[in-house]
C-alpha cells in the first residue's frame, strides 16, 4: 500500500511543538548530567565544558553575591548573600536529590503512559512485572546510599582507622585536624559541606546529599551498576514497543511521497527520524535520553572501577596528579641544571620541600584549595591542548622518578576492601581482643579467689 501523507495521529502521538519541548528537556538534562559528572576532569581543562561546570556548581553563587552587592549596596548585599550562601551554597541541601527524583519518576511516567500497555503485544508479558520491580529496587538502592554512613570518624573508631590505613609519607603524613583537634587518619578528609571527617574520603555527591567514603563506596558502585542496567532495560523496552507499533501497522514496507519521490522508511533515515519524532516523540526521546544515560553512567562506573584497580579514591586522584606534575617539573629543572653544574643536592632538598607543601594542602572536588596549594598547582601546571590530553600526545622527554602507591594491593584485593572495609575488620578484631582480655582478667580473678 502507498500512503500519500505521514501516518495520522494515534493514541500515542503528540503535537510537534510539545514533542520539541519534551526533546529539548531531555537533551538539556543529558548535557547537564554530562557536565556535572565529567566537567572537572583533566581532559576538559581549559575548555567550555570546564567553564560550564564551574558556573553550574560554583560560579552562579559567586555571580549572585556580586549582583546582590551591586543592587542592594555592599553592606546589605553582603548580609543577604551571607544568608543565601550559608543555606544554599555551603550546606548540604536536597536540590540535586529532587532533580534525581524528577528525572527517574518522570522517565518512568513517560514509559507507563505511552508504552506500558503495549508490553504484552511486542515483548513478553512478564516485563510488566519485572519493570516496576527493577524500578523499586533502583530507588531503594538510591535511598540506601542517601542514608548510609560514609565512615564518619569519631573517638570510638579513631584507633581502628589508624591501624587500617597507614601513612604513606607522600600524600598522607601525621598532622592535626584544625577543626577536630585530632591526628588525622590517613586517607581521611574533613568534608566542609557536611562538617564531618570521613574515612577514605572519595567525594561529596549532591545526588545523594551525602559523602561517599569507606563505608558506603560499595553501595555507590552497586547504585551505578543497577542504574546502568535499569536505563538499558527501559531503553530496550521502549525500542521494542516503537518498532513493534511501526511493524504492526505495515509502515516498514509502506511508501511515502516525498520531494524525491516515493520512499520507504527503511530506505530514508531522515524520513524515518522525522516520522518517529512526530508520531512517537515521548518514547523516542526517552530512548535517546536513556542511551545517553547508559553511556554517561557506564563511563562513570568504569572510571570508579579503574580507580579501584589503581587503589585510589576520587579525592586522591587530584593529589596524585599534582604530585606527579610537581615531580615532573622538578625532574625537568634537575636535568636542565645538571647540564650546566652539579646541583643534585639542592634539587633533592627543593623536591622534598615541595611535597611537604602539597601534603598540607586540602584537595577538594575541583582540585587543591588554599594559598599554598594554589602556588603548587600553578608551578605544576602543564600547557597541553584538549587533543593532546585526549590522545596522550606530547609526553615529557624527561621522566620523573616513580612513587609507589602503598594502598594499591591489586584489583581483587582492592575490590575486596571496597565491599569489606578494612577499618570495620580492624574494629571487630580489636573488640574481640578486648573481650578476650576481659574474659582472661575475669578468669584470673576467680582463680585467685578460689586459691584463697
Amino acid at each position: 500500500p502507498r500512503r500519500t501523507e505521514p501516518y495520522g495521529s494515534s493514541g500515542i502521538a503528540m503535537g510537534f511543538n510539545a514533542s520539541l519541548a519534551f526533546g529539548a528537556y531531555l537533551v538539556f538534562a543529558a548535557v547537564f548530567l554530562f557536565v556535572i559528572m565529567f566537567g572537572e576532569s583533566e581532559m576538559f581543562q581549559g575548555t567550555i565544558v570546564e567553564r560550564v561546570h564551574y558556573w553550574t556548581t560554583e560560579g552562579w553563587c559567586v555571580a549572585l553575591g556580586w549582583g546582590l552587592r551591586k543592587t542592594l549596596g555592599k553592606e546589605k548585599g553582603e548580609r543577604v548573600f551571607g544568608v543565601i550562601n550559608h543555606w544554599v551554597c555551603e550546606r548540604a541541601n536536597p536540590f540535586m536529590q529532587l532533580v534525581y527524583l524528577s528525572l527517574v519518576i518522570g522517565g518512568y511516567y513517560v514509559f507507563v503512559a505511552y508504552g506500558f500497555d503495549l508490553i504484552g503485544l511486542y515483548v513478553h508479558p512478564a516485563h510488566g512485572f519485572v519493570l516496576p520491580t527493577v524500578m523499586t529496587l533502583s530507588l531503594m538502592q538510591w535511598l540506601r546510599v542517601c542514608w548510609s554512613d560514609p565512615g564518619v570518624i569519631n573517638a570510638s573508631n579513631l584507633e581502628a582507622h589508624y591501624r587500617a590505613h597507614p601513612f604513606d609519607g607522600v600524600l598522607y603524613r601525621p598532622k592535626e585536624c584544625p577543626t577536630l583537634g585530632i591526628t588525622v587518619p590517613a586517607r581521611s578528609k574533613f568534608c566542609n559541606t557536611t562538617k564531618r571527617r570521613v574515612a577514605k574520603f572519595d567525594h561529596y555527591c549532591g545526588w545523594f546529599n551525602n559523602v561517599i567514603g569507606e563505608n558506603n563506596l560499595r553501595h555507590f558502585i552497586v547504585f551505578l551498576a543497577v542504574h546502568v542496567a535499569l536505563c538499558a532495560y527501559v531503553a530496550y523496552l521502549s525500542t521494542a514497543v516503537v518498532y513493534g507499533e511501526v511493524a504492526r501497522r505495515g509502515l516498514l514496507v509502506a511508501e511515502f511521497n516525498t520531494r524525491r519521490g516515493p520512499r520507504r522508511l527503511t530506505e530514508d533515515w531522515l524520513l524515518l527520524s522525522k516520522f518517529l519524532v512526530y508520531h512517537y516523540a515521548p518514547l523516542v526521546m526517552l530512548d535517546i535520553f536513556l542511551v545517553v544515560l547508559v553511556i554517561a553512567l557506564g563511563s562513570f562506573l568504569v572510571y570508579h572501577l579503574h580507580l579501584i584497580n589503581k587503589g585510589m579514591t576520587t579525592n586522591e586522584t587530584f593529589k596524585w596528579k599534582y604530585v606527579r606534575k610537581y615531580m615532573q617539573k622538578q625532574a625537568e629543572e634537575a636535568a636542565a641544571e645538571a647540564a650546566s653544574q652539579n646541583t643534585a643536592g639542592k634539587i633533592q632538598v627543593r623536591r622534598n620541600e615541595g611535597l611537604d607543601v602539597l601534603d598540607d594542602a586540602d584537595v577538594g572536588c575541583v582540585g587543591p584549595t588554599g594559598g599554598e596549594a594554589a602556588v603548587v598547582a600553578k608551578t605544576a601546571k602543564t600547557h597541553r591542548s584538549f587533543w593532546d590530553r585526549l590522545t596522550g600526545r606530547r609526553k615529557p622527554k624527561v621522566r620523573a622518578e616513580e612513587i609507589k602507591n602503598i594502598y594499591n594491593k591489586g584489583f581483587r584485593k582492592n575490590l575486596w576492601e571496597v565491599f569489606h572495609p578494612p577499618s570495620q575488620a580492624v574494629a571487630q578484631e580489636m573488640q574481640e581482643m578486648g573481650s578476650m582480655t576481659s574474659a582472661n582478667a575475669g578468669g584470673s580473678k576467680r582463680k585467685k579467689k578460689k586459691d584463697r
